[in-house]
């Protein structure tokens, strides 16, 4: 099989960007670079190897689930079927607690899935003193362990398998950051085929997407020390009424600043809190 045999199959399965999935379907199996593949275009791959892979994106498993990794802030991070995706627009939060924690901080990572948060701001940023790493997902915190060991910083993660809102242990952090769930539960009948196959539990936020994010910014701030920051992820539409919410926090005196952040293509997508 085939490069242009590759492009072709996906095409048929209305795959999206089918031409970089078939340079990573080929770099996987046979370790060939765009350079290669440029190059050498009529090169006949193992057909049998190919095509198992085909015949699960033809069923939309994510191609990600498929080779278990995945790229996130230049790291490769291990994923499941039990974890989300790493995606470009969380790398925003990332840069942007890495700006923002004082030396020496601690950071508890809320939902933490596959760990690519908190785990790259440790690769990132070596005087951070400790980081939490929560999820609900027994499964999911099993690839964060797997991959703070990959990343050579497992010294300094605990693991905690747990609901945030009851389960946190009786500490304080310098800083909090969340990729919570925020889909509303009746946006997830429209997701695409290949989202709807990641964890729903990690997906549905409930009725207005926000059960999760209202309790990061109510009884969630008090896990935070004075000055403490706190980086939350939520959906490009969810702007207005995270404005409001905070808003509302911030004249009540619960918080002390508020900020909305872009992510690179321009959606307001990240929530800077200072308690």
């Amino acid at each position: 099989m085939k490069y242009n045999d590759i492009v072709n199959e996906l095409n048929s399965y209305i795959i999206e960007n089918s031409d970089i999935e078939a340079e990573i379907i080929l770099n996987h199996l046979f370790g060939v670079n765009k350079a290669n593949i440029i190059f050498d275009r009529e090169r006949e791959y193992e057909d049998e190897k190919i095509k198992s892979i085909l015949e699960k994106r033809r069923q939309h498993i994510p191609l990600q689930h498929i080779i278990g990794k995945w790229y996130f802030m230049g790291r490769e991070f291990y994923v499941s079927p039990d974890t989300l995706i790493p995606r470009p627009d969380t790398e925003i939060l990332v840069e942007n607690a890495l700006r923002e924690l004082k030396s020496g901080g601690s950071v508890a990572d809320l939902c933490a899935g596959s760990g690519c948060i908190g785990i790259s701001m440790l690769v990132y940023r070596e005087d951070i003193s400790s980081m939490l790493l929560c999820d609900i997902s027994k499964n999911a915190l099993n690839i964060a362990k797997k991959n703070a060991i990959a990343n050579t910083v497992s010294g300094k993660c605990t693991f905690l398998c747990g609901d945030i809102t009851r389960d946190l242990p009786n500490t304080k952090f310098d800083m909090i950051v969340s990729n919570p769930p925020y889909i509303p539960s009746k946006d997830i009948a429209f997701l695409s085929d290949e989202v709807k196959k990641e964890p729903m539990i990690a997906l549905d936020g409930g009725e207005d997407g926000l059960d999760i994010i209202r309790f990061l910014i109510g009884e969630g701030l008090s896990y935070l020390n004075e000055n403490g920051k706190m980086l939350i992820e939520f959906g490009y539409d969810q702007s207005e009424i995270m404005d409001t919410l905070l808003d509302k926090k911030q004249k009540e005196g619960k918080i002390k600043h508020y900020e909305i952040i872009k992510d690179y293509g321009g959606n307001d997508r990240v929530a800077l809190i200072i308690v």
